[in-house]
């Protein structure tokens, strides 16, 4: 395989996300902030925040923040170690905004495949880069510059898309056993069951 070295910034507009007034913040509306609590960083993909109540927002916003599905972000801000270089993909149409805690993500069409670029934006080779050149305070932060700073080595479109394909199709695999353990009984419950009928 025939890999080529680019910036990230050849590959890949990233725009920062709309600053949103604490204001109108709410338990409920029409459209959700995208927080960095939607970033699982530990397992990869989008989780729901269940850690904050008021995360609809009823302002007025510019259309350019409201999210896609298939969307790709990353967080500017790392709050736990390891956050910075997570992605996530935006699983429905226009139902999130997205915060200036996360960047958008956008390939440029005939040099990056999203699929691949999904987990390119993860992988080790881009997340060691940005956590090095993060501004060191409490809370570390990137920005949209450093994130195209990054270097990468890619393969041709046609070997990404098959990558980023089969990588893909083990991370929806992955998904859907983990869906299928949680609805599994819990053991110890059914045999602590099984001996009181008996």
């Amino acid at each position: 395989m025939n890999l080529k070295e680019y910036k990230l910034g050849d590959l890949i507009d990233v725009t920062r996300g709309a600053s949103l007034a604490g204001d109108y913040y709410a338990t409920e509306g029409k459209y959700k902030r995208i927080t960095l609590g939607n970033f699982n960083y530990k397992e990869g993909g989008f989780k729901d925040d269940t850690q904050k109540e008021d995360i609809y927002y009823n302002g007025k916003v510019d259309e350019r923040f409201i999210l896609h599905k298939g969307d790709i972000l990353t967080p500017l801000t790392e709050q736990a170690l390891g956050l910075l270089g997570s992605t996530i993909r935006i699983p429905e149409d226009d139902k999130y905004i997205q915060s200036q805690d996360a960047a958008l993500i956008t390939c440029k069409e005939g040099l990056l495949d999203p699929d691949f670029c999904y987990y390119l934006i993860s992988s080790s080779q881009v997340r060691n880069q940005l956590s090095a050149a993060a501004q060191q305070t409490k809370i570390r932060h990137t920005s949209p510059d450093k994130i195209k700073a990054c270097k990468v080595f890619i393969p041709e479109l046609a070997e990404q898309k098959k990558i980023g394909q089969y990588l893909s199709r083990i991370e929806e695999k992955i998904t859907l056993n983990k869906q299928i353990n949680q609805n599994l009984p819990d053991r110890s419950s059914a045999k602590a069951a099984t001996r009181c009928a008996a």
